[in-house]
């Protein structure tokens, strides 16, 4: 009897997050990767991110678009996950890249090259302060200005004015791991 009624409630509210997860998992995981180094505390935000839409859904008003809710709950879970990880631990863990990308009809050193430049710019970005981290992950998902303002709470001129900045700094940060090779 219990599943009947909770099936009933909860089903429209199911079928919602099974949509959004499957729509954007990608992006999703891409978001969580800028967060998150070690991959089972990339499965556990995947997780609080999917449990914080799943309590938001009967909440969404639709003054902003789907796709820019969903990645306000997603940064805003991450950011905390982070937080709350930073606090417990009080010490930064090294950064090492466990992402593998393949890669189809590329020769191998092509290949390797692409991944150490992946590689290089994921832990540029992961340096970064987390609204600037926010911003530029947004950004590399095709999120417009006015969908980042959305989500981030900063003026357009003001998200403008800071891509162009985290620009440079990703472009001498990369450069720099470049050279001490």
């Amino acid at each position: 009897m219990r599943s009947e009624t909770q099936s009933g409630v909860d089903g429209p509210r199911q079928e919602t997050l099974t949509r959004l997860v499957q729509q954007y998992e990608a992006s999703l995981w891409r978001l969580i990767n800028s967060y998150e180094i070690d991959s089972s505390r990339r499965e556990d935000l995947f997780q609080d991110i999917v449990l914080e839409l799943w309590k938001a859904i009967a909440h969404f008003r639709g003054d902003s678009s789907e796709r820019t809710w969903l990645y306000r709950i997603a940064h805003n879970t991450a950011i905390s996950a982070l937080d709350s990880r930073r606090r417990r631990e009080r010490s930064e863990q090294p950064m090492t890249d466990t992402i593998d990308y393949p890669a189809r009809n590329q020769p191998a050193d092509q290949v390797l090259l692409t991944q150490e430049r992946r590689s290089a710019m994921l832990a540029a970005i992961r340096q970064l302060p987390i609204l600037d981290r926010q911003v530029v992950v947004l950004h590399l998902e095709g999120l417009s200005y006015e969908e980042i303002e959305h989500v981030s709470g900063l003026s357009q001129s003001a998200i403008a004015t800071r891509l162009t900045r985290i620009r440079a700094r990703l472009t001498e940060s990369v450069a720099m791991k470049g050279e001490h090779k």
